[in-house]
Formats: structure tokens, C-alpha cells, sequence
């Protein structure tokens, strides 16, 4: 019999079949009592309780059983990217072309920015001291504070900007984390992911923006950590990582090279100290490279042979050729012009980020035939696309002075800078480091002020035109009029309720006016039943297959599930969830549901790893969670096992994949049925 687990009362009107069945069993023998019943609708949980009874005893038991929803709340998700000055159509066509009877419109939520670039603003880091103490540490901080107020002070529009959102309100959304914003529109709510902390991190930065343009506060970061710096440099002219250790060359280069990007700026001011330091620094790194360099002559008896030479010695190269002013000896000028020969020969051996490294070092040497070949090899091997830009495919991060992604792209975009690049070519390369923030936080503090810099300073300006009026949204044919634009990016967002939505408002038009990128995106919340859900195809796509894994002679192989392979209790299934991505994201939600049939093997949550990917796998009652910090472009094969345990058809669900950092990426598979035999 069925009963409320709240009150205890029976109740009577879900019909059972055969509600009471006789049975006969002999000593030490087991038999099955199996009932069909109607699945209530109207409840989230019900009693069942079976008793036993003879004439002379009675024992039962009775379980508590969640009642699942048939139905869900499924969000589909259709972006709105528009480059500078274009008119372009898309549509929703699931909205458009409505086909499902059971669907239910709850809610529909368009969001567009006019002007993201100023999105990049919003991330210019606000230090204070460092907590570790080391030179790495004490420079990054340095180089911030110093670059931060150049910018503040060279582009005056960005300080007026930042008063303004100042004055909007410090709690107001624009200095919101991106993880923190649209809630209703996540998978998952932000205190149940790893990420409640970077979300806040992110917000108090952006709080503290205000503080880039105060030059007493400056003024005193600078010195003390201009004070640290000699502090931590070694009597030798190098610096290691913290005081006490050995002075290291990268870690040398890397301050060097930091120095020499601020001259190059004209950001800061290189007083005697600091003139100093780096006269001591570059001795020391010459020193090195010329014991580098005996060592390869004493090794190697066809040394004059070698066709390349090892990044170090690139990057010495590199950063010496900034510092002509202190003198070089004889032995210094053999070893450079040696090493020059080389790679003018051999530049073709190296990969991006040395042949970045190469064509500025025969720059400041005046040889623009050799610098013509690199640029022209870049533009070869570069894609270009309309969404994302210029950008190289293989481009990933080194240990080098911190080289993110994002860095090697700014080396990439000063060699064509100095090449002289095309406009068309600097707004491509500019529009995919926009395009990076969209869906993740950048790498590093010096990351960041490298792609801020590099987005104020190269290209067309993107942050002077008016955002405000620079892109109207047309929806089903009518114009939208947003309540209100955050200043700088312009950017809106407009919600419509169950009654207000019609099918034609799944046909967008954005007409944009303005220089720079513009992004947004249109969301459609409904309820639908799990077994009628259609798979979405976007850049962000994940896919489910069910295996049964099965033994014979000859060993274990998996046999995928589907209607004419029916499941056995017992069985083992493997849920196999493939995910791909055309680019860089960050915190990343995976959500599979599970049917009410499977047993996870594993019950404990956790870090696990697949291949190369790293995430934590959290284990709920009814759906199995991926949280993934970071995914780069590519295909992802994720699995995990559980059993069979109940027999009956059921609804296996979905899973549903979003970027928590740009919720527009989202996207779920089919719902399917599987059905369980004895």
C-alpha cells in the first residue's frame, strides 16, 4: 500500500494491480513479488509499504521513494557575435519552428554589450604588496602599478570611465564577477562549484579600480617594490626566486625584459637605483650566456655546425639587444654575431613564440628581409575567423616571463607591429584577445596588462566611440529598447515572460555601428518532457552513449545500449559523455543525469583525471557533476561506471554542459529511454 511518509496516511487512490498476491515458499527458498502501479505526478515523494502475513505472523517493510519529474527546465542558448560596423541575421529555430506540443515558454532573456571591449578595462589588476616574497612576485607587482597608471594617465577616457561605473554603485553589476552574474541563467547554482572564490576575488578587483589613479599610492607601491628588487638581487647581478638561492637566468631575463617593455611604453621613470640594478643584472646574464657559450665549443668539436640554439640563449639575445648602452667585449660580439648567423639561417626551425622572439631581435639589427619571411610565414599559418579573429591554432603557454597564451599572442602582434601589419590584421588579432576574456579570466596579472595594452594601443581605437548608440537588436521584427545601458560597454539585458514570447521572436537582426566587436546572446528557458529534449549543436557541445561492458574469450569489450539491446540487472554500464569546445574556456560545468535504474560505481566525490584532463567529479543522487577550471580547444572523453539495479522503462535524462564565465556557451544532448529486463 502507498502512504504519505509526512503524515503516515494511506492513501488509496493510486491504483495497484494484484495489490494482494499469495505466495508459497519452502524452507531456505526465495521468490519475487512484483506490482504495477500508477507513477503519481502530483507529489515529490511517496510511501510504499508491503507486509507479509500468514495466519499465525506478519513482518514488511516499507522505503520512502522520491518521485522524479517526466519534465525539466531546459535552456537553450543562441549567441549574438557581430563584428565592427555589420548587420547580421540569426535565428533560434527551435523557438522559430516550434514542433513539440508538450514544450511550456518559461522565460526569455536577451543580454548584448555594444562595446565588450571595455570588459577588458574591467580586468586591470589592483595589487597591493605581494604575499610571497620573491623577486618574480615583487616585479609582477611593479610592472602592474607602473603600466596600470600609465594607462590611467595616457588614455584619459578609461579614467572617466572608471568614475563612472564608480559612481553607478560599487555593488552595481557592472563590478560583478562574470561568475557571479545571470544566476537564473546557470545550470548550477555558484555556491555549489569550486569557484566561490575567484568569483570574489574577481569582484574586489574590479571594486578597486579606482585606486589605478592614485599617484601617492602608486608612487609608494613603486618604491617598495623597487626596494624588494635589490634587496633580492644576488652580488653576482642576478635575481632567483627568493632570497638565499642561487640567482637564476630566466628569472634575470624576466625582469629585464619586464623593464624594457615600461621604457618602450614610456611607462614609469628609470631612476639611478634602478639604472643600476639593471647595469649589475646585465653583467651577470652576460657572464652566463658566455660560459654557455665555451661550454658548446668545448662539447661540440662541429659547434659552428649547430643550426639552432636553445631558447635561453634566444632570450638572451633578446633581452641584451634592449641594453646597448653598457659595453660589450670581443668575446660578447663573436658569440652574438654567431648565434645571429644561425638563426637568420634557421629561423624556420623555431615555433611561434621564438619566431616572435627572432623577428625583433633582427629588428633592432636592420634586417627587415629576414623579419618579411617570419611575418609572411605568421600570415601563412594564421586562422582567421569571422567570430575569433586572427590567431594561431598551436599556440600554447611557456614558462618564459610567465608566457600565457595570451602573452604570446601581444609577442606575435609587437612583430608585426614592427613589420608594419595591416589594420585589418591588428583589429583580427585584437578581436580574438577580446574574445579570450569572453569565456575565461586571462592567465596572469602580466597577461593581462600585456592584452589591455595591447587592445588600447594597437589597431583602430575601439574605446572612444559612443557604445550607447553604436548597435540596436531587432527581435521578431521590433526594435528592442533596453530600460537602461551600463556605461562604456553598453551593455542591456531584457527579460519576457511565458506570455510574451512568440515564436517569431527566435529571429534576431543586430545592426552595429561602431568599430570594435560587439557580443550578446538570446536565451530560452522552457519545461519539456526528459524523453522529448532535442540535442543542441553549438561551440560548445557535448554528446552521451551508453555501454554495457561484457566479457568473453576473447576479454572485455564495450556494446553500446540502445532500444533492440535491452539492460539486465546486474549488468555494468559505462556512460561515456564526449565534449568538444573550438576554444579556450574556464570554468566549466558538466551535469549527467542518471536514470533511477544505475548505481554509481564510484559514490565518493573528488579530483579524478582522464588522459590529460584534470576536473573534480561530485556524485548526487540523480546526476553525476564535472567541474573543469580550465579546457582548451579540443575533444574531451569522459567516463564513468555504474550498475544496473531495477528492472522497468525508464527515462535516462540529459547531460548538459555550460561556461559558468560566459553562460551563453551551453549546450545538452537528446533525452533517451532505456529499458531493463530480469
Amino acid at each position: 500500500e502507498f502512504f504519505d511518509p509526512v503524515t503516515d496516511e494511506v492513501i488509496k487512490d493510486k491504483g495497484v494491480e494484484n495489490q494482494s498476491q499469495p505466495f508459497s515458499l519452502a524452507k531456505d527458498v526465495s521468490s519475487d513479488a512484483a506490482w504495477t502501479f500508477d507513477v503519481p505526478s502530483d507529489i515529490d515523494i511517496i510511501g510504499v509499504r508491503i507486509v507479509a502475513r500468514s495466519d499465525a505472523f506478519s513482518d514488511g517493510e516499507q522505503h520512502a521513494l522520491p518521485v522524479l519529474p517526466n519534465r525539466m527546465m531546459v535552456m537553450e542558448s543562441l549567441r549574438l557575435d557581430v563584428n565592427g560596423n555589420e548587420t547580421k541575421e540569426f535565428s533560434m529555430d527551435q523557438l522559430v519552428h516550434k514542433t513539440s506540443g508538450s514544450a511550456e515558454e518559461y522565460r526569455l532573456t536577451l543580454e548584448f554589450a555594444s562595446n565588450p571591449a571595455w570588459y577588458a578595462v574591467q580586468a586591470l589588476p589592483v595589487l597591493s604588496n605581494p604575499q610571497s616574497d620573491n623577486a618574480v612576485s615583487w616585479f609582477a607587482s611593479y610592472y602592474a602599478y607602473t603600466l596600470g597608471y600609465h594607462i590611467s594617465q595616457a588614455y584619459p577616457n578609461v579614467a572617466r570611465m572608471i568614475d563612472v561605473w564608480k559612481k553607478q554603485g560599487g555593488d552595481a553589476d557592472t563590478f560583478l564577477s562574470n561568475l557571479e552574474k545571470n544566476e537564473e541563467l546557470k545550470n548550477v547554482l555558484l555556491e555549489e562549484t569550486p569557484w566561490v572564490l575567484e568569483a570574489k576575488n574577481e569582484s574586489e578587483q574590479k571594486q578597486k579600480l579606482s585606486l589605478l589613479f592614485d599617484l601617492n599610492r602608486s608612487t609608494m607601491l613603486t618604491n617598495a617594490a623597487i626596494d624588494k628588487l635589490k634587496d633580492l638581487q644576488a652580488s653576482q647581478g642576478g635575481w632567483s626566486w627568493f632570497k638565499g638561492f642561487r640567482p637564476d637566468v630566466t628569472i634575470t631575463h624576466y625582469i629585464l625584459y619586464g623593464f624594457d617593455q615600461l621604457k618602450k611604453l614610456e611607462a614609469g621613470t628609470i631612476t639611478d637605483g634602478i639604472r643600476a640594478m639593471q647595469a649589475k643584472a646585465v653583467s651577470y646574464i652576460d657572464s652566463e650566456a658566455l660560459s654557455r657559450f665555451e661550454e658548446l665549443k668545448k662539447g661540440n668539436r662541429d659547434w659552428r655546425k649547430i643550426q639552432t640554439i636553445p631558447v635561453y640563449d634566444l632570450e638572451y639575445l633578446y633581452v641584451r639587444s634592449a641594453y646597448p648602452q653598457y659595453p660589450v667585449s670581443d668575446a660578447l660580439t663573436q658569440m652574438t654575431d654567431f648565434y645571429t648567423s644561425v638563426l637568420e639561417k634557421n629561423w624556420t626551425r623555431y615555433g611561434l613564440y621564438e619566431r616572435a622572439i627572432i623577428a625583433q631581435i633582427m629588428h633592432r639589427k636592420g634586417n627587415a628581409s629576414v623579419v618579411n619571411d617570419i611575418l609572411r610565414s605568421y600570415r601563412e599559418h594564421a586562422t582567421t575567423d569571422v567570430e575569433q579573429g586572427m590567431f594561431w591554432a598551436n599556440n600554447r603557454s611557456r614558462v618564459f616571463m610567465s608566457q600565457s597564451a595570451v602573452s604570446v599572442h601581444t609577442f606575435i602582434m609587437e612583430a608585426f607591429q614592427l613589420g608594419g601589419a595591416k589594420p585589418s590584421e591588428m583589429d583580427g588579432m585584437k578581436r580574438w584577445l577580446l574574445k579570450q576574456k569572453q569565456t575565461q579570466q586571462w592567465e596572469s596579472t602580466h597577461a593581462t596588462m600585456d592584452a589591455v595594452y595591447a587592445l588600447l594601443n594597437a589597431g583602430n581605437d575601439w574605446f572612444s566611440s559612443d557604445a550607447g548608440t553604436a548597435a540596436t537588436v531587432v527581435l521578431g521584427g521590433e526594435v528592442v529598447e533596453p530600460d537602461s545601458k551600463e556605461a562604456g560597454t553598453g551593455y542591456f539585458k531584457k527579460v519576457w515572460n511565458r506570455s510574451e514570447i512568440r515564436p517569431e521572436m527566435g529571429q534576431a537582426k543586430v545592426i552595429h555601428q561602431g568599430n570594435q566587436p560587439a557580443w550578446g546572446a538570446l536565451y530560452r528557458q522552457y519545461f519539456e518532457e526528459l524523453d522529448k529534449i532535442v540535442t543542441t549543436d553549438a561551440s560548445l557541445d557535448v554528446e552521451k552513449r551508453l555501454f554495457t561492458e561484457q566479457t568473453d574469450a576473447s576479454g572485455t569489450k564495450l556494446v553500446e545500449v540502445n532500444e533492440s539491446r535491452p539492460l539486465k540487472i546486474g549488468d555494468k554500464v559505462v556512460v561515456r559523455l564526449t565534449v568538444r569546445t573550438d576554444r579556450d574556456i574556464e570554468f566549466v560545468h558538466l551535469k549527467d543525469m542518471r536514470g533511477a535504474f544505475l548505481e554509481p560505481v564510484e559514490q565518493i566525490s573528488g579530483v579524478r583525471w582522464q588522459g590529460a584532463t584534470i576536473y573534480y567529479q561530485a556524485t548526487k543522487d540523480a546526476s553525476t557533476n564535472f567541474y573543469f577550471d580550465h579546457l582548451s580547444r579540443g575533444v574531451y572523453v569522459l567516463e564513468y561506471a555504474a550498475y544496473v539495479t531495477r528492472t522497468g522503462d525508464y527515462s535516462n535524462g540529459i547531460a548538459t554542459i555550460q561556461c559558468l564565465y560566459a553562460p551563453e556557451f551551453t549546450a545538452h544532448t537528446a533525452g533517451m529511454r532505456v529499458r531493463v529486463e530480469k
